[in-house]
């Protein structure tokens, strides 16, 4: 008798340790730490352009253009789950705006030299 006791027990308890896990499956980061993710993908890509523009090293031109898409997509996620109606939105709406122009860059500034990049375009970018 004791033992079943302590059985349903240790059942009981170990369900409500389950039931007491707090993670649903949303995003837990904040608009400011997913913004600023995309802000810290697009100071690397500028850096790597930079450091391409002094010495024409390919590696440099490709991680620049690896962040860049990075960039695009986390501030497409964003932008995405950013009502129209505040503010934040179009704050993330020009950062990925710019860091689809940068891609641009990238891209024709390879193509000027002869090299060829991925010319994988984000679904968040259009051109005019």
């Amino acid at each position: 008798m004791l033992l079943r006791n302590l059985t349903s027990f240790l059942i009981i308890l170990m369900i409500l340790i389950a039931c007491s896990n707090k993670d649903s499956g949303f995003p837990s980061k904040s608009f400011r730490t997913r913004l600023n993710e995309g802000d810290n993908h697009m100071g690397k890509s500028l850096n790597y352009f930079d450091s391409w523009k002094t010495n024409f090293q390919l590696r440099y031109l490709k991680l620049a253009e690896s962040h860049t898409i990075t960039a695009i997509n986390l501030f497409s996620h964003l932008e995405f789950d950013t009502s129209p109606r505040i503010t934040e939105y179009y704050v993330v709406r020009a950062r990925r705006t710019q860091s689809c122009r940068l891609l641009a860059e990238l891209q024709f500034a390879a193509s000027n030299k002869g090299h060829l990049l991925s010319n994988y375009t984000p679904d968040g970018c259009i051109y005019f």
